[in-house]
């Protein structure tokens, strides 16, 4: 299989000076392509598509197969009460791991497998991949957490105070009233600060696996990529939205092809942002 030739500043390089993926994340001293994210221009969030569509073609029928199977693993956690719900959560950068080892086999050349998808569970990699979701899971915990009790005490300082003062129906209706606006004040707030978590997330699994970043460290290095690339992440999503409400109107069934492309656009975008 052809190397795939991704535009932009990481170019692959020839099969004789590339080493092989490692079997386990390297030793965090002297592991490959540990760098500082570089600061790309606005203009990439979109190229990054362009390359993802790249990615799927080179093996479309694999990367349908690995979605399928995905779908149904997920489906099959979500009919377990609460601990599939969990679950799911931490074991999504496992799968994402898998994921990155896949479109990096194929950008070296190499063929792309549905087993690419269960890599990440490999010695030396699982570990890892399993503190970025159990840290993902706390910090959303947490955060919804804060939400909550902002939103109720605002709501329940205003609400008792309205029930107190107006009585009967008109009371309650003023508590509910007072829940509304409280959540239309923090709604904004709590989307930045899924925002934010969602950027120490973003990269991480990519950075274990494939740079032989610590947990901690990845998801540093995640924040600071997004954030030094605001512009392009912002692109970048808007034009997910688009593709996602396309994608959803044939009875969903065109994230069976967005859903590889997705994963090839986010490998594209942790390689020109942090590969050699």
């Amino acid at each position: 299989m052809d190397e795939i030739t991704l535009p932009g500043p990481a170019k692959p390089l020839p099969s004789s000076q590339v080493s092989p993926t490692p079997a386990s994340p390297p030793p965090a001293a002297d592991g490959p392509g540990r760098r500082e994210p570089r600061e790309l221009s606005g203009s990439r969030g979109t190229a990054w598509w362009t390359e993802g569509w790249q990615v799927f073609m080179a093996a479309p029928g694999t990367w349908i197969g690995l979605v399928l199977l995905m779908f149904v693993i997920v489906v099959a956690m979500a009919f377990v009460p609460i601990l599939g719900t969990i679950a799911q959560s931490v074991l999504a950068p496992v799968f994402a791991g898998g994921i990155a080892l896949g479109a990096h086999a194929l950008a070296r050349g190499k063929p792309l497998t549905v087993g690419h998808l269960f890599e990440g569970f490999s010695a030396g990699r699982f570990l890892p991949l399993v503190i970025v979701g159990l840290f993902y899971l706390a910090a959303a915990f947490v955060f919804w957490l804060v939400f909550i009790v902002l939103v109720l005490g605002m709501a329940g300082g205003a609400g008792l105070f309205s029930a107190l003062t107006s009585g009967g129906a008109n009371g309650w209706a003023h508590v509910l009233a007072s829940v509304g606006v409280a959540a239309l004040v923090f709604v904004p707030i709590a989307m930045i600060g899924f925002a934010l978590i969602a950027m120490a997330y973003w990269y991480a699994p990519a950075l274990v696996v494939l740079n032989g970043e610590e947990p901690i460290e990845a998801m540093k290095k995640s924040f600071r990529a997004c954030w030094r690339n605001m512009g392009a992440m912002l692109i970048y999503g808007l034009v997910f939205i688009a593709l996602s409400i396309v994608a959803s109107l044939p009875f969903g069934l065109g994230w069976i092809v967005l859903a590889p492309v997705l994963a090839g656009s986010w490998y594209a975008s942790w390689r020109e942002t942090f590969d050699a």
